[in-house]
């Protein structure tokens, strides 16, 4: 008998609310055809038993210069996207939009890898990988549809130029390599002749450094040029800003941010030089301003949207916002959107204060409605955009003016009870915010966020002209 009630209040007890966050958001469908996700399936269809998914790691994107077709101006969000598949020492690669390619079945000898982790490439067709398991960096080229072996850099050891589990890799638009050598506890730099440079250790808060990513003055596809290194380390929870020459910037740990018990893995950077980092046991993706202030932590753990199961690599095109990141069953493909959060309202006086937080700089659009929904005045127009973080909009209860054509042109229905030109009565109103991103999903994905607020006229002002919910 308990077992059958119990049964009955599983039936009846209400569904979970939907997990739908928009920081990230799905690809239009006529640019993806609907699929999203690379799982074992789709990899057999392309590959058929040659290769399986086995603990997949570092991610790399770039649009190729060989893929470039001058008269075809609709071509440039084409990427080539190169995946570590560390299980069966190889990298997945697309030689084109609809085939794959694949590094590390019929190479033999010093071109075989072992274990690699990190990769990274750039539009030239480089291509670097961290070659864990050999104590090397193994540099490729990609002339345009395939992955050739051009030279090994170092080898185990502790002095100038050799590794002791080098863990991750990153280019420099002069082509400058950085490797998180784990084990040395230091980042090498090496040249694009591939000789050593210079390393340095972070006066002591690099310990077994893993992710990095890094941004300079020369990136084409920065809003902010900066000159920067991001470096996990510390059991994978601290984050480290440095100089490219090593000087710490900042350090903060995934503690500060409320994640006391996580495995950072990767980290990229985007266009506005925000840093995302995956988190292997929380199964999300913790975004960070470039101040290394947390933004906002996407996803959580499964197999449906907006979930992952122990995410691992990640890679960003910065100049669309094509994301991508890899998981323990394959990839996933998103688009940079936006989400509004912690929104809350207030009467301070004559004056309305509504403060939310954005998770991207994003288009904003304030209007206020009357109960009905019907258009009253715009108190935010969209442009320009608003930076990631905290916002507030203040209403001083004033009325404004607007034409008639502009609200034709705005495709407008405006209220009849509330009179432009003068204060506002006392009553309900709403305020209905639209925001969209900067780039990538933009035209595609708007989010729109209506509240119903009360507001009280000064006794003045509100006398003999109030109204209410019931009174519209």
């Amino acid at each position: 008998m308990f077992l059958i009630i119990l049964y009955l209040l599983l039936l009846i007890s209400p569904a979970d609310e939907p997990y739908q966050p928009s920081t990230f958001v799905f690809p239009a469908y006529k640019h993806t055809y609907g699929i999203r996700k690379a799982g074992p399936t789709e990899l057999f269809f392309l590959l058929g038993f040659t290769v399986k998914f086995r603990d997949p790691q570092g991610l790399a994107c770039t649009r190729l210069d060989a893929w470039e077709d001058p008269e075809d101006l609709h071509d440039d969000d084409e990427l080539t996207v190169y995946g570590v598949n560390s299980g069966q020492n190889n990298i997945i690669f697309n030689r084109s939009m609809w085939k794959l390619g694949v590094y590390g079945i019929h190479e033999e000898d010093d071109q075989l890898l072992n274990h690699p982790h990190g990769i990274c490439a750039n539009r030239r067709g480089d291509v670097y990988v961290a070659d864990t398991g050999n104590q090397r960096v193994v540099r490729l080229f990609n002339p345009g549809h395939q992955l050739d072996f051009v030279a090994a850099i170092g080898g185990p050891g502790k002095t100038e130029g050799l590794f002791d589990r080098p863990r991750q890799v990153a280019l420099t638009t002069r082509g400058d390599l950085f490797v998180s050598d784990s084990s040395n506890n230091r980042i090498q730099v090496f040249g694009s002749d591939n000789r050593f440079k210079y390393a340095f250790t972070g006066e002591n808060y690099l310990r077994g450094p893993n992710g990095l990513a890094l941004t300079d003055v020369d990136e084409p596809y920065a809003f902010h040029k900066e000159n920067f290194v991001i470096v996990i380390d510390s059991s994978d929870s601290r984050i480290n800003k440095f100089t490219l020459d090593g000087h710490l910037i900042k350090s903060i740990s995934a503690q500060d941010f409320g994640y006391p018990h996580c495995r950072l893995a990767y980290v990229c950077i985007d266009y506005h030089n925000q840093i995302l980092i995956t988190d292997y046991q929380n199964h999300c993706i913790h975004k960070l301003n470039s101040d290394l202030k947390h933004l906002v932590s996407f996803g959580r753990y499964g197999d449906d949207d907006y979930e992952f199961m122990h995410p691992t690599g990640i890679t960003i095109y910065r100049r669309f916002g094509q994301l991508f990141v890899a998981e323990e069953t394959g990839a996933q493909y998103y688009w940079v959107g936006t989400d509004l959060l912690d929104f809350k309202h207030e009467q301070l006086d004559e004056q309305m204060i509504f403060s939310f937080m954005l998770t991207e700089p994003s288009y904003l659009t304030a209007d206020l409605l009357d109960s009905q929904g019907n258009f009253i005045m715009r108190l935010v127009h969209r442009r320009p955009f608003r930076p990631a973080g905290q916002h507030r909009i203040t209403w001083n209860g004033f009325i404004t003016k607007r034409s008639n054509k502009w609200l034709e042109n705005e495709g407008l229905n405006p209220s009849e009870l509330i009179k432009p030109g003068q204060m506002a009565p006392t009553g309900t109103y709403q305020i209905k915010i639209s925001v969209e991103a900067t780039y990538s999903s933009r035209t595609h994905f708007i989010l729109e966020k209506k509240e119903n607020f009360i507001y009280s006229a000064p006794a003045a002002a509100g006398q003999g002209s109030g109204f209410n919910a019931e009174d519209l």
